[in-house]
């Protein structure tokens, strides 16, 4: 038997098809050493997998296995069973989805994606193929990744397939099906070959927008300015979609680098449907953080961020609180802070997570948590800075930065020195109301200055 015709060949004595259809959707990314990664996405009805009585619930049985073919060979393959359980079958829908994911890797080439799912109680099967072509990535020119989009973000408490490297999980949307029960569309990509010098890394810049299948730009946003965290960035954000009606549209996206004058662009296509009948293809999003089982520990941490912008009262009656108590504040922190409150979703708090999966990815270090450092603290509370000066260290000064925040309070300064020579930042100085404020703040910059004058 040829590999090709092994991986079509899921089960033995496979001969019936799913009623059910399932969803498959791709992203690729660069990898190392010249290869591509492939995400690969599954969206599955639940009533696609027959449940069967166990000894107090009942059971599913599935198996997904997805494949890179090049010229009849198998290039690279994944696969795996799962267990779905439930006290009552009436519970199951097809409304109901289940997402996967799967990761391949390969060079940059023509390939075709073959996709797998069965029912290893029913021996059931179907199959889904697409053809896919990789990307040379390359190391020079500026370029994107492909687009995930998603209606569904919550913070990582405990690692799995969903989980991405700052700190999210994102559950994709396979079916790239959105209708009125999304507010936002969630969006991420990857960039690469950013104009990087470690003395000054600058900023790039980046637009999103929603077109309409002409190229024609419906809504918009602006060009937002990111600071670069080196040669290549990840990019998270949400898109708006309330006010458009039922359609077909392109979500692109762009970036600028004015430090080598390059641009590049990726789009990504979606359908939009207000009908209700339609149920949503991913779970619902703006789900709250699940508290229900966390520790004392575990919800000190959840709340250490948010002591930044509570009140003095929260955080008192925080201290005061019992398990439950703190589980309430918590769950209910947000609900005052919601600028919109006809939206769906919190503004507030989408825009705070945000920072804060920016500032645990880009300030922690080996010894403290970004959100725990001077640097996170700052981008928490104010956002991001409007300029950042960077001063690299020499024999006679330590390294700082002065972060500059033009539109808070008319024009403010924030002075972090890297005291230690560790590369840990600390706020000297800043024009800030409620802030530490010394104006003899360069003697941490030059501490043998006062020495050196000295006439011996």
């Amino acid at each position: 038997m040829s590999k090709l015709k092994f991986v079509l060949f899921c089960v033995a004595l496979v001969a019936q098809l799913f009623a059910a259809e399932y969803e498959v959707d791709y992203a690729v990314f660069r990898g190392s050493e010249g290869m591509d990664i492939v995400e690969v996405y599954f969206l599955m009805p639940r009533n696609m997998f027959k449940f069967v009585p166990t000894a107090q619930q009942y059971q599913s049985h599935g198996f997904i296995r997805t494949a890179l073919i090049q010229q009849d060979s198998v290039v690279d393959i994944v696969e795996w069973d799962f267990i779905d359980q439930v006290r009552d079958t009436l519970q199951v829908t097809s409304e109901q989805k289940i997402p996967e994911i799967a990761t391949l890797q390969a060079k940059p080439g023509t390939y075709q994606l073959v996709t797998i799912v069965a029912d290893l109680t029913t021996r059931q099967q179907k199959k889904v193929s697409k053809q896919l072509i990789l990307r040379d990535f390359g190391t020079k020119d500026l370029c994107l990744s492909d687009i995930q989009i998603s209606g569904q973000v919550d913070k990582t408490r405990q690692q799995n397939r969903f989980s991405k490297y700052f700190g999210y999980d994102i559950i994709p949307n396979a079916s790239t099906i959105f209708n009125e029960s999304y507010p936002a569309i969630y969006v991420f990509f990857e960039v690469y070959n950013l104009g990087f010098d470690k003395t000054q890394p600058g900023e790039y810049k980046v637009k999103y927008a929603v077109t309409d299948l002409n190229g024609e730009a419906l809504q918009a946003q602006d060009w937002l300015t990111r600071p670069k965290p080196g040669k290549s960035a990840v990019e998270i954000n949400q898109v708006m979609i309330t006010t458009l009606p039922a359609g077909v549209y392109d979500l692109k996206v762009e970036v600028k680098d004015d430090a080598t004058n390059q641009q590049a662009s990726m789009s990504k296509r979606f359908r939009l449907t207000r009908d209700r009948s339609r149920q949503p293809a991913t779970p619902q999003v703006g789900q709250d953080l699940r508290l229900e089982g966390l520790t004392e520990a575990e919800l000190d941490e959840i709340f250490g961020p948010l002591k930044y912008i509570a009140k003095n009262i929260e955080i008192q009656r925080y201290k005061k609180s019992d398990l439950e108590g703190k589980r309430q504040i918590i769950a209910h922190f947000w609900d005052s802070r919601d600028r919109d409150p006809s939206t769906l979703i919190n503004e507030s708090k989408i825009e705070f997570e945000n920072r804060l999966a920016y500032v645990n990815q880009q300030f922690t270090t080996p010894r403290i948590k970004g959100w725990r450092t001077d640097f996170g603290r700052v981008y928490l509370m104010y956002g991001p800075p409007s300029e950042i000066e960077r001063y690299p260290s020499s024999l006679e000064r330590k390294p700082y930065q002065i972060w500059h925040y033009h539109e808070v309070e008319g024009g403010v300064i924030f002075v972090f020195v890297d005291k230690s020579g560790f590369g840990q930042y600390e706020l000297v100085h800043s024009t800030a109301r409620s802030e530490l404020q010394d104006t003899d703040w360069q003697r941490w910059v030059e501490p043998n200055a006062s020495q050196s004058n000295i006439q011996w």
